[in-house]
């Protein structure tokens, strides 16, 4: 099987799993959303990071879920409304989105500030019976960029005391 072909199993096993969280788990992340970070080299997993899928055109769903968040003041009609899409509609089309994966980071962050450095990871995902595993080249999103926009605003219906400043940034699979 060819990276891309393992590369497009992958996206439909995230969907999935992503599914699962938003109808089971109340969005809580399973073991398999996130992925031990290497070196492209090898040695020791340096950390673990949550990531996200993001659309191939995230627009739409960005909107959506921004006017989730600022409609009303409770962050928990945010996740409940936000559940709802998230569950019923977002994850269903594997082939929507995009090959790019995204994290968010503090300003501050030491693991960003190497990955910048570094420009490329190699990332571990593994659940139960299933892992992954790919080399990626890492991009800094502008904050007016649509997947930026759409990791902020996904990550800010379920952490409301998120700041108003972050990192992003765009994991680009090497396929």
């Amino acid at each position: 099987m060819s990276t891309d072909e393992q590369y497009k199993r992958f996206i439909s096993w995230q969907c999935r799993l992503r599914k699962m969280s938003m109808r089971e788990s109340g969005g809580r992340p399973s073991t398999g959303m996130s992925a031990g970070l290497y070196s492209i080299r090898g040695g020791d997993e340096q950390a673990r990071l949550q990531f996200l899928i993001v659309k191939q055109e995230p627009e739409e769903a960005t909107a959506e879920i921004r006017h989730l968040v600022r409609k009303t003041p409770d962050p928990a009609e945010w996740l409940k409304n936000g559940l709802r899409i998230l569950a019923e509609r977002h994850y269903q089309d594997d082939f929507d989105f995009s090959t790019h994966l995204t994290a968010s980071f503090a300003t501050d962050s030491s693991i960003a500030d190497a990955l910048k450095d570094a420009g490329e990871c190699h990332l571990k995902f593994k659940q139960d019976s299933i892992d992954f595993a790919f080399d990626f080249d890492i991009q800094i999103l502008e904050e007016a960029d649509a997947t930026y926009q759409s990791t902020y605003w996904h990550n800010r219906l379920f952490n409301p005391a998120m700041p108003g400043q972050i990192e992003v940034l765009a994991f680009v699979p090497r396929l």
